[in-house]
């Protein structure tokens, strides 16, 4: 059975993806049982799985400084999904394929200004940390991430 896990990447790791010369492992965020216990009671798949799409959007600023975040929606089969088991869906991804991808989500263009001091502020956190940052909460508050096909990597906005 198939998973969606939300990984943050550069655009050139997705590029490299892309042309098959990728890592092996990545880690990301997903609808896990972690996760959903920490939201309310009755909370349908769909809304994990946005909260995890949104934890991942933190977890690039964590890891990715000072570059518009990107997050690959992937469908993997679940053996390939680690549960870190950790309240924030926390995953680590192996095998990961660029045909498994379904969708991109990037930041809008009036957004660099607060993801870059947002990731100033957060790099190298851990994604608790980083969730609980004002600088966090401002993006989050003010900055969606737009959805993209897989095949307009190369047309994203910057």
């Amino acid at each position: 059975m198939a998973q969606m896990i939300f990984v943050p990447m550069t655009r050139d790791e997705a590029r490299a993806l892309r042309a098959g010369t990728a890592t092996d492992r990545y880690p990301g965020c997903a609808a896990t049982p972690g996760l959903a216990a920490s939201l309310e009671v009755n909370t349908v798949l769909e809304e994990v799985e946005y909260a995890a799409l949104s934890n991942a959007g933190v977890l690039a600023l964590v890891l990715k400084s000072h570059v518009p975040r990107l997050v690959v929606a992937a469908e993997v089969p679940e053996e390939h999904v680690r549960d870190l088991s950790q309240s924030h869906g926390e995953v680590e991804v192996s095998g990961l394929v660029w045909a498994q991808v379904r969708a991109l989500f990037a930041d809008e263009s009036d957004s660099l200004l607060a993801v870059s001091l947002a990731s100033e502020a957060v790099a190298g956190e851990s994604l608790a940390t980083a969730l609980a940052a004002p600088e966090v909460a401002a993006v989050l508050d003010n900055h969606d991430l737009l959805w993209f096909a897989p095949e307009e990597l190369d047309q994203l906005p910057y």
